[in-house]
């Protein structure tokens, strides 16, 4: 299993309450947060939750040993209506990072580097693949995907987005190679080509869509007075959590960071793709 590091995890922990009985990791991942938790609080129960099978698999024979403190199940958010009508968390976490694995294990698609087929689907069981994305979208979609998913300017998006056109009016795009060209030939480099890629899983993955219906349902998930965390790595994740804590906070829950944590310089030198990690944490109010 490829080591994957756990971002603000001390913040993590030192923010669960000694009385937390059942918690939910609805991004278990290789489940080094939720891993950490059984090990310091020998009284917690947790549910694992993550849509990508093949992870799922290895974390859930990892964590075996936990026995029935550990349970797991390969939901993604639009599941979540399951866990409403069972017993209700006293805290839930997201950590809403890819895993590293998805990059080192360049076979899927999610990194510019090698050649694999344009897939980038966390549950290669489900929806559509990049490579048939790229195909069906209109100029339009692409240029809008690059400009809220990768930060790009209009016009540059849309030159992206014109090139990737005229490159799949020739030959069809199927392969990361392939599209890292179209990119090159742009004038893009790695750092650039790498936003490029991960604006198309976002739009793939429907990971703001996922969290969007996530944050909707956030009140009738916890348990009262119970806590939500949310770590985000991108702008727009983190803006929908901080306008959904917000609206919260004016029903009476309670915000327990009043700005985002973000990882200390130690953590940052130690682990570079924590750098813009952001968790913000809110309360339940207590009925």
């Amino acid at each position: 299993m490829i080591h994957h590091i756990p971002v603000l995890l001390n913040e993590v922990l030192a923010s669960i309450p000694e009385t937390t009985q059942f918690l939910v990791d609805w991004t278990l991942g290789h489940g080094w947060h939720t891993q950490a938790i059984l090990e310091k609080f020998s009284h917690i129960k947790v549910l694992g939750i993550d849509r990508d099978p093949l992870i799922f698999q290895k974390t859930k024979e990892k964590l075996a040993d936990y026995g029935t403190r550990f349970d797991t199940q390969q939901w993604s958010y639009a599941d979540m209506d399951i866990l409403t009508n069972q017993t209700k968390p006293d805290y839930i976490l997201l950590d809403i990072w890819v895993n590293m694995e998805h990059y080192k294990d360049t076979s899927r698609g999610f990194s510019i580097k090698g050649e694999a087929p344009l897939d980038m689907r966390f549950d290669i069981n489900k929806g559509i693949t990049a490579k048939e994305w790229l195909t069906r979208a209109k100029p339009e979609d692409i240029t809008k995907c690059f400009v809220e998913y990768a930060d790009f300017t209009e016009p540059k998006a849309q030159e992206l987005a014109n090139a990737i056109i005229r490159a799949r009016n020739k030959s069809p795009l199927t392969t990361t190679r392939q599209l890292r060209q179209v990119l090159y030939d742009c004038g893009l480099g790695d750092p650039a080509s790498s936003i490029i890629f991960q604006a198309i899983r976002i739009e793939v993955n429907q990971e703001l869509e996922q969290l969007k219906v996530f944050l909707q349902k956030l009140p009738d998930l916890l348990a009262s007075g119970g806590k939500c965390a949310i770590i985000t790595f991108h702008s727009t994740e983190d803006r929908m959590v901080k306008n959904c804590f917000k609206e919260l906070l004016q029903k009476g829950w309670n915000l327990i960071t009043k700005k985002a944590i973000q990882p200390t310089y130690q953590e940052i030198q130690r682990n570079k793709a924590s750098r813009s990690a952001k968790l913000r944490i809110l309360q339940k109010n207590i009925s």
